[in-house]
């Protein structure tokens, strides 16, 4: 008879997410899609419609195989076959009880025989590994460029779940010595803030200096690092709130992913993103040229931006989500036998 898979819930991969491990995780499959890898094998993400609910069934598989974790054990190579299953309904928050308009679970099977290993929780895993995609982002295309200076300042637009992991993410890597938050509604700013006074001591810089900005102006003015999270169909972010050097991650928690920056922007920065896939399909509308995949830059196929505006254009993938769930997978095994 085979062996029951395990299941991880939420609790537990909870327990088990570290944020210079999850980037490692995520680093790797950033690498690899920018690599000449046989072994690796990421089909576009499809959409299921679910009438006449309005839902929508995302399906992500991915395969990955001969890559090291060295966070889990630096003498082991890892094989991964997974898929990750999204829904996405909007009327969940009405029921009675009310659920998250979207759920997610990561499958992962064996590499050798396809049999399933493990079904886990997903909803930490995609907000930790989108967060470290743009920690990896920041890394490469901000700290590693010439221009890094003395006081660092970082402005979250958004003050929602991505901006949330992002605050917490980007204050525990980086020495930023100010964060701005900025949202539509002021009081989840507020929740924010007190939320991120309580972790100082965990982060690189225990004196960072946190503001609620009162305005989009105030948020951005000299700023050196911006996240964007918003689920907004206007632009926000327009040319004159920026200096010349600046780094955006654009999350796109809209349906659009490009909607939050307006054109004036694109039109003078240089945009990279995660994966040509995942770009061709869900940035066909987007009027600027993409530089390159962060996963070049780290690899050094393409060159360190030099200064000037970069955003990196978020789209999330498979792979990240694959590495990250294998990266829990192995680490729950050690804890629990």
């Amino acid at each position: 008879m085979s062996q029951q898979p395990l299941f991880i819930c939420e609790e537990d991969v909870r327990s088990l997410l570290k944020w210079e491990e999850v980037y490692e995780a995520v680093k790797v499959a950033l690498l690899s899609v920018a690599q000449s890898n046989e072994n690796l094998s990421q089909p576009a993400r499809s959409f299921t419609i679910a009438s006449p609910q309005s839902g929508l069934l995302l399906t992500m598989p991915c395969y990955l195989g001969n890559y090291q974790l060295s966070s889990v054990s630096k003498d082991r190579n890892y094989d991964t076959l997974a898929c990750k299953l999204v829904t996405c309904f909007s009327g969940n928050g009405s029921r009675t009880p009310a659920l998250p308009k979207i759920l997610g679970n990561i499958f992962l099977f064996n590499p050798d025989c396809g049999s399933l290993e493990a079904i886990l929780e997903a909803t930490d895993i995609t907000s930790w590994r989108t967060a470290c995609a743009s920690l990896v982002a920041t890394q490469c295309l901000y700290f590693d460029s010439h221009l890094r200076h003395e006081d660092v300042i970082l402005s979250i637009v958004g003050c929602g779940v991505q901006g949330r992991m992002h605050s917490i993410g980007m204050c525990t890597t980086f020495p930023f010595t100010e964060i701005r938050l900025w949202n539509r509604t002021e009081s989840r700013a507020t929740e924010l803030a007190d939320e991120l006074k309580a972790l100082v001591a965990q982060f690189k810089n225990p004196s960072i200096k946190i503001t609620i900005s009162n305005s989009l102006d105030n948020c951005l003015k000299n700023t050196d690092v911006i996240v964007i999270a918003t689920s907004s169909h206007e632009p926000l972010i327009e040319r004159h709130h920026l200096k010349d050097n600046v780094h955006i991650n654009a999350i796109g928690a809209g349906e659009v992913h490009h909607a939050e920056i307006h054109q004036n922007v694109y039109d003078v920065a240089k945009v990279y993103t995660d994966h040509w896939e995942g770009a061709r399909a869900e940035l066909k509308d987007l009027k600027a040229e993409i530089t390159g995949l962060v996963g070049e830059v780290l690899c050094q196929k393409k060159p360190s931006p030099s200064g000037g505006i970069t955003i990196f254009q978020s789209l999330g993938m498979a792979l990240e989500d694959a590495t990250t769930a294998q990266l829990i997978f192995e680490k729950y095994k050690m804890t629990h036998g």
